[in-house]
Protein backbone atom coordinates (compact mmCIF):
# COMPACT_ATOMS: atom_id res chain seq x y z
CA UNK A 1 0.00 0.00 0.00
CA UNK A 2 1.19 3.43 -0.70
CA UNK A 3 2.42 5.72 1.99
CA UNK A 4 -0.19 8.20 3.16
CA UNK A 5 0.74 11.60 1.52
CA UNK A 6 -0.25 14.45 4.19
CA UNK A 7 -0.21 17.87 2.73
CA UNK A 8 3.40 19.71 3.19
CA UNK A 9 3.68 23.68 3.12
CA UNK A 10 6.56 25.87 2.91
CA UNK A 11 8.68 27.36 5.49
CA UNK A 12 7.42 27.18 9.52
CA UNK A 13 3.90 26.50 8.47
CA UNK A 14 5.17 23.05 7.15
CA UNK A 15 7.64 22.37 10.62
CA UNK A 16 3.95 22.74 12.78
CA UNK A 17 2.60 20.34 10.31
CA UNK A 18 4.98 17.78 11.07
CA UNK A 19 4.30 18.05 14.64
CA UNK A 20 0.97 17.96 14.69
CA UNK A 21 0.83 14.79 12.51
CA UNK A 22 3.78 13.01 14.66
CA UNK A 23 1.31 13.22 18.01
CA UNK A 24 -1.60 11.78 15.92
CA UNK A 25 0.88 9.00 14.89
CA UNK A 26 1.81 8.10 18.55
CA UNK A 27 -1.11 8.74 19.96
CA UNK A 28 -1.11 7.05 23.80
CA UNK A 29 2.70 7.51 23.70
CA UNK A 30 5.11 10.15 24.81
CA UNK A 31 7.40 11.74 22.29
CA UNK A 32 10.40 13.69 23.57
CA UNK A 33 10.81 17.00 22.72
CA UNK A 34 14.14 16.09 21.50
CA UNK A 35 12.00 13.74 18.77
CA UNK A 36 9.50 15.88 17.81
CA UNK A 37 12.39 18.90 16.76
CA UNK A 38 14.21 16.44 14.51
CA UNK A 39 11.58 15.51 12.91
CA UNK A 40 10.15 18.64 12.53
CA UNK A 41 13.43 20.58 11.54
CA UNK A 42 13.09 23.04 14.55
CA UNK A 43 14.49 23.67 17.74
CA UNK A 44 13.05 21.67 20.96
CA UNK A 45 12.08 24.95 22.19
CA UNK A 46 10.14 26.01 18.82
CA UNK A 47 8.52 22.65 19.22
CA UNK A 48 7.30 23.43 22.75
CA UNK A 49 6.07 27.03 21.71
CA UNK A 50 3.99 25.22 18.86
CA UNK A 51 2.92 22.65 21.53
CA UNK A 52 1.65 25.31 23.49
CA UNK A 53 -0.35 27.40 21.14
CA UNK A 54 -2.47 23.98 20.09
CA UNK A 55 -2.88 23.32 23.98
CA UNK A 56 -4.40 26.83 23.68
CA UNK A 57 -6.67 26.17 20.99
CA UNK A 58 -8.28 23.34 23.31
CA UNK A 59 -6.09 20.99 21.40
CA UNK A 60 -6.04 17.19 23.86
CA UNK A 61 -2.77 17.28 24.00
CA UNK A 62 -0.73 16.81 27.52
CA UNK A 63 2.82 18.34 28.34
CA UNK A 64 4.96 16.11 30.92
CA UNK A 65 7.34 19.06 31.70
CA UNK A 66 10.79 18.26 29.97
CA UNK A 67 10.40 14.81 29.13
CA UNK A 68 7.73 15.67 25.95
CA UNK A 69 3.71 15.56 25.11
CA UNK A 70 0.94 12.75 24.11
CA UNK A 71 -2.42 12.43 23.07
CA UNK A 72 -4.22 10.42 25.38
CA UNK A 73 -4.78 7.47 23.92
CA UNK A 74 -8.65 7.58 24.77
CA UNK A 75 -9.28 10.75 22.84
CA UNK A 76 -11.63 11.13 20.31
CA UNK A 77 -9.52 12.62 17.48
CA UNK A 78 -9.29 12.60 13.88
CA UNK A 79 -5.94 10.86 12.42
CA UNK A 80 -5.01 11.00 9.10
CA UNK A 81 -2.98 7.62 8.92
CA UNK A 82 -6.20 6.05 10.80
CA UNK A 83 -8.80 7.13 7.53
CA UNK A 84 -6.44 5.85 5.19
CA UNK A 85 -6.12 2.53 7.14
CA UNK A 86 -10.23 2.05 6.11
CA UNK A 87 -10.02 3.66 2.94
CA UNK A 88 -11.12 1.78 -0.22
CA UNK A 89 -10.10 4.31 -3.18
CA UNK A 90 -8.25 4.97 -5.75
CA UNK A 91 -7.56 8.90 -5.57
CA UNK A 92 -10.24 10.39 -2.66
CA UNK A 93 -8.81 11.02 0.46
CA UNK A 94 -5.03 9.54 -0.58
CA UNK A 95 -3.94 13.42 0.13
CA UNK A 96 -4.32 14.81 3.49
CA UNK A 97 -4.48 18.30 5.03
CA UNK A 98 -5.64 18.11 8.81
CA UNK A 99 -6.02 21.30 10.87
CA UNK A 100 -7.58 21.09 14.79
CA UNK A 101 -9.61 24.35 14.02
CA UNK A 102 -10.30 26.54 11.09
CA UNK A 103 -12.53 29.08 9.88
CA UNK A 104 -13.93 26.43 7.09
CA UNK A 105 -12.55 23.38 5.75
CA UNK A 106 -14.40 24.42 2.32
CA UNK A 107 -12.28 27.66 2.46
CA UNK A 108 -9.08 26.23 2.91
CA UNK A 109 -9.91 23.53 0.19
CA UNK A 110 -10.86 26.02 -2.36
CA UNK A 111 -7.62 27.97 -0.95
CA UNK A 112 -5.29 24.87 -1.45
CA UNK A 113 -6.82 23.84 -5.11
CA UNK A 114 -4.96 25.11 -7.11
CA UNK A 115 -1.80 23.03 -5.88
CA UNK A 116 -3.47 20.17 -5.29
CA UNK A 117 -3.82 16.50 -6.40
CA UNK A 118 -7.34 15.58 -7.66
CA UNK A 119 -9.00 13.92 -4.35
CA UNK A 120 -7.07 16.00 -1.63
CA UNK A 121 -9.43 15.89 1.31
CA UNK A 122 -9.26 18.64 4.17
CA UNK A 123 -10.76 17.75 7.54
CA UNK A 124 -10.54 19.46 10.90
CA UNK A 125 -11.92 19.33 14.50
CA UNK A 126 -13.88 22.52 14.76
CA UNK A 127 -14.65 25.00 12.31
CA UNK A 128 -15.74 29.10 13.47
CA UNK A 129 -17.22 30.21 10.20
CA UNK A 130 -18.99 26.61 8.83
CA UNK A 131 -21.48 27.30 6.05
CA UNK A 132 -24.19 25.85 4.42
CA UNK A 133 -26.45 25.97 1.29
CA UNK A 134 -27.32 29.26 0.60
CA UNK A 135 -24.77 30.33 3.31
CA UNK A 136 -26.75 29.20 6.10
CA UNK A 137 -24.39 28.62 9.04
CA UNK A 138 -23.28 25.23 9.81
CA UNK A 139 -22.82 24.68 13.46
CA UNK A 140 -19.08 22.87 14.22
CA UNK A 141 -18.39 21.69 17.05
CA UNK A 142 -16.08 18.90 18.62
CA UNK A 143 -17.19 15.32 17.76
CA UNK A 144 -18.60 16.46 14.68
CA UNK A 145 -17.33 15.70 10.91
CA UNK A 146 -16.04 18.53 8.89
CA UNK A 147 -14.79 17.49 5.72
CA UNK A 148 -14.24 18.64 2.69
CA UNK A 149 -12.95 17.26 -1.03
CA UNK A 150 -11.41 19.05 -3.50
CA UNK A 151 -12.24 17.32 -7.02
CA UNK A 152 -11.13 18.23 -10.79
CA UNK A 153 -13.44 16.81 -12.94
CA UNK A 154 -13.40 16.70 -16.81
CA UNK A 155 -16.82 18.22 -17.37
CA UNK A 156 -19.13 20.94 -17.98
CA UNK A 157 -20.17 23.23 -15.16
CA UNK A 158 -23.43 23.05 -16.65
CA UNK A 159 -24.16 19.21 -15.57
CA UNK A 160 -22.37 19.29 -11.97
CA UNK A 161 -25.99 20.76 -10.11
CA UNK A 162 -26.76 16.95 -9.18
CA UNK A 163 -23.75 16.45 -7.69
CA UNK A 164 -24.70 17.25 -3.96
CA UNK A 165 -27.49 14.50 -4.57
CA UNK A 166 -25.01 11.91 -5.29
CA UNK A 167 -22.79 13.05 -2.51
CA UNK A 168 -26.09 12.71 -0.05
CA UNK A 169 -26.98 9.56 -1.82
CA UNK A 170 -23.64 7.75 -0.65
CA UNK A 171 -23.31 9.64 2.57
CA UNK A 172 -26.88 8.14 3.49
CA UNK A 173 -25.25 4.71 2.00
CA UNK A 174 -22.09 4.98 4.16
CA UNK A 175 -23.91 6.08 7.21
CA UNK A 176 -26.83 3.02 7.29
CA UNK A 177 -23.00 0.86 8.08
CA UNK A 178 -23.43 2.85 11.67
CA UNK A 179 -26.58 1.30 12.26
CA UNK A 180 -28.88 4.24 10.76
CA UNK A 181 -31.80 4.69 8.79
CA UNK A 182 -30.24 6.92 6.88
CA UNK A 183 -31.95 9.03 3.38
CA UNK A 184 -31.28 11.10 0.94
CA UNK A 185 -33.04 14.34 0.70
CA UNK A 186 -33.02 16.53 -2.10
CA UNK A 187 -31.20 18.55 -2.96
CA UNK A 188 -28.12 18.21 -0.51
CA UNK A 189 -28.80 16.80 2.91
CA UNK A 190 -28.96 13.50 4.47
CA UNK A 191 -32.21 12.38 7.30
CA UNK A 192 -32.79 10.21 10.14
CA UNK A 193 -35.64 9.58 11.23
CA UNK A 194 -37.19 12.94 9.37
CA UNK A 195 -34.59 14.53 10.76
CA UNK A 196 -30.96 16.46 9.55
CA UNK A 197 -27.99 14.78 9.83
CA UNK A 198 -25.59 15.66 7.64
CA UNK A 199 -25.28 18.23 4.70
CA UNK A 200 -23.78 18.53 1.74
CA UNK A 201 -22.56 22.15 0.19
CA UNK A 202 -20.60 21.80 -3.15
CA UNK A 203 -18.94 24.90 -4.69
CA UNK A 204 -17.28 25.21 -8.06
CA UNK A 205 -13.93 27.02 -9.23
CA UNK A 206 -14.49 28.26 -12.65
CA UNK A 207 -12.83 30.68 -15.18
CA UNK A 208 -13.66 31.83 -18.84
CA UNK A 209 -16.10 29.38 -18.31
CA UNK A 210 -14.02 26.59 -17.92
CA UNK A 211 -14.07 24.22 -14.86
CA UNK A 212 -10.79 24.32 -12.42
CA UNK A 213 -12.31 22.05 -9.34
CA UNK A 214 -15.17 21.28 -7.12
CA UNK A 215 -15.10 21.83 -3.46
CA UNK A 216 -17.68 19.22 -1.99
CA UNK A 217 -18.63 20.28 1.93
CA UNK A 218 -20.02 17.47 3.76
CA UNK A 219 -20.76 17.90 7.67
CA UNK A 220 -21.98 14.71 9.93
CA UNK A 221 -23.66 15.31 13.46
CA UNK A 222 -21.16 12.72 14.77
CA UNK A 223 -20.35 12.25 18.12
CA UNK A 224 -22.43 15.24 19.51
CA UNK A 225 -25.85 15.48 21.12
CA UNK A 226 -28.27 17.38 19.77
CA UNK A 227 -28.72 19.22 23.38
CA UNK A 228 -25.31 20.70 22.39
CA UNK A 229 -26.71 22.28 19.49
CA UNK A 230 -28.59 25.77 19.26
CA UNK A 231 -32.31 25.37 20.24
CA UNK A 232 -33.14 27.16 16.66
CA UNK A 233 -32.22 23.97 14.90
CA UNK A 234 -32.25 21.55 17.47
CA UNK A 235 -35.89 20.23 17.02
CA UNK A 236 -34.75 18.81 13.57
CA UNK A 237 -31.40 17.80 13.68
CA UNK A 238 -30.05 14.74 14.95
CA UNK A 239 -26.61 12.70 15.16
CA UNK A 240 -25.41 9.66 15.05
CA UNK A 241 -25.01 9.34 19.01
CA UNK A 242 -28.59 10.32 19.25
CA UNK A 243 -29.66 7.63 16.80
CA UNK A 244 -27.33 4.81 17.88
CA UNK A 245 -27.16 5.95 22.17
CA UNK A 246 -22.82 5.00 20.93
CA UNK A 247 -19.82 6.56 20.11
CA UNK A 248 -18.46 6.16 16.69
CA UNK A 249 -14.87 6.17 15.26
CA UNK A 250 -15.40 9.32 13.09
CA UNK A 251 -12.04 7.89 11.35
CA UNK A 252 -13.72 5.34 10.01
CA UNK A 253 -16.97 7.00 9.15
CA UNK A 254 -15.15 9.52 6.92
CA UNK A 255 -13.19 6.37 5.05
CA UNK A 256 -16.65 4.54 4.60
CA UNK A 257 -18.24 7.92 3.00
CA UNK A 258 -15.13 8.52 0.84
CA UNK A 259 -15.26 4.74 -0.39
CA UNK A 260 -19.41 5.06 -1.16
CA UNK A 261 -18.87 7.95 -3.21
CA UNK A 262 -15.96 7.50 -5.11
CA UNK A 263 -17.69 4.86 -7.21
CA UNK A 264 -20.78 6.15 -7.79
CA UNK A 265 -19.06 9.57 -8.23
CA UNK A 266 -17.18 7.84 -11.62
CA UNK A 267 -20.14 6.35 -12.57
CA UNK A 268 -21.75 10.31 -12.69
CA UNK A 269 -18.86 11.16 -14.50
CA UNK A 270 -18.43 8.54 -17.39
CA UNK A 271 -22.82 8.14 -17.73
CA UNK A 272 -24.22 10.94 -15.78
CA UNK A 273 -26.99 11.60 -13.35
CA UNK A 274 -29.74 9.44 -15.20
CA UNK A 275 -27.93 6.00 -14.85
CA UNK A 276 -27.75 6.72 -11.06
CA UNK A 277 -31.16 7.40 -11.10
CA UNK A 278 -32.63 4.11 -10.09
CA UNK A 279 -30.23 3.57 -6.86
CA UNK A 280 -30.61 6.98 -5.30
CA UNK A 281 -34.55 7.08 -5.84
CA UNK A 282 -34.48 3.70 -3.53
CA UNK A 283 -32.88 5.71 -0.72
CA UNK A 284 -34.39 9.00 -0.73
CA UNK A 285 -36.40 11.27 1.68
CA UNK A 286 -40.66 11.70 1.13
CA UNK A 287 -41.12 9.42 -2.02
CA UNK A 288 -44.73 9.29 -2.38
CA UNK A 289 -45.14 11.66 0.14
CA UNK A 290 -47.55 15.36 0.40
CA UNK A 291 -44.72 18.32 0.43
CA UNK A 292 -43.80 21.62 -0.15
CA UNK A 293 -41.41 22.98 -2.37
CA UNK A 294 -40.49 26.42 -2.00
CA UNK A 295 -37.86 28.85 -3.47
CA UNK A 296 -37.96 31.43 -0.67
CA UNK A 297 -34.15 30.87 -0.32
CA UNK A 298 -33.64 32.57 -3.87
CA UNK A 299 -35.93 35.40 -3.59
CA UNK A 300 -39.26 33.85 -4.64
CA UNK A 301 -42.03 33.84 -2.09
CA UNK A 302 -43.86 31.24 -4.67
CA UNK A 303 -44.57 27.57 -3.11
CA UNK A 304 -45.88 24.42 -4.96
CA UNK A 305 -47.68 21.66 -3.06
CA UNK A 306 -48.03 17.88 -4.10
CA UNK A 307 -46.76 13.88 -4.18
CA UNK A 308 -43.25 13.97 -4.33
CA UNK A 309 -42.85 11.08 -7.50
CA UNK A 310 -39.52 11.06 -7.77
CA UNK A 311 -36.60 12.39 -9.84
CA UNK A 312 -36.42 12.90 -13.72
CA UNK A 313 -33.37 11.48 -15.83
CA UNK A 314 -31.47 15.14 -14.97
CA UNK A 315 -31.95 14.96 -11.20
CA UNK A 316 -34.93 17.37 -10.77
CA UNK A 317 -37.79 16.62 -8.51
CA UNK A 318 -41.09 15.53 -9.91
CA UNK A 319 -43.94 16.59 -8.29
CA UNK A 320 -47.75 15.68 -8.87
CA UNK A 321 -49.14 18.55 -8.46
CA UNK A 322 -53.25 18.77 -7.20
CA UNK A 323 -54.67 19.11 -10.47
CA UNK A 324 -52.74 16.21 -11.91
CA UNK A 325 -49.82 18.08 -13.78
CA UNK A 326 -46.25 17.07 -12.97
CA UNK A 327 -43.56 19.81 -12.40
CA UNK A 328 -39.93 19.33 -12.93
CA UNK A 329 -37.62 21.49 -10.33
CA UNK A 330 -33.71 22.03 -10.33
CA UNK A 331 -33.70 23.69 -7.31
CA UNK A 332 -35.55 24.28 -4.11
CA UNK A 333 -36.44 23.83 -0.40
CA UNK A 334 -38.10 20.76 -0.14
CA UNK A 335 -40.33 19.43 3.11
CA UNK A 336 -43.05 17.42 4.08
CA UNK A 337 -46.88 19.34 4.13
CA UNK A 338 -48.03 20.33 7.52
CA UNK A 339 -51.33 17.81 7.93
Amino acid sequence: MDELKYMKFPGNTCAKYNILYMLLEAQGTIVPWEQIATCAGTTAEEARRYVKSLLDQGFPVEIHGHTGCVIPADEDILSPSRIYKHLRTRALGRHIRYTFTTASTNDDAKCLAAGSPDGTLVICETQTKGKGRLGRQWESPRGGIFMSLILKPQIQPTLLPPLSLVVGYATATALSRFGLQAVAKWPNDVLAKGRKLSGILCEIGAAQGKLEYVVVGIGINANISTAQMPSAVRHRSTSILDQTGRRVDRNLVIAEVLSRFEPVYLKFLESGIGALIPEIQGSMAYVGSSVVISNRAMGSDETYSGVLQGLDEHGRLLLRTCSGEIQAFAAGDLSLRPQ
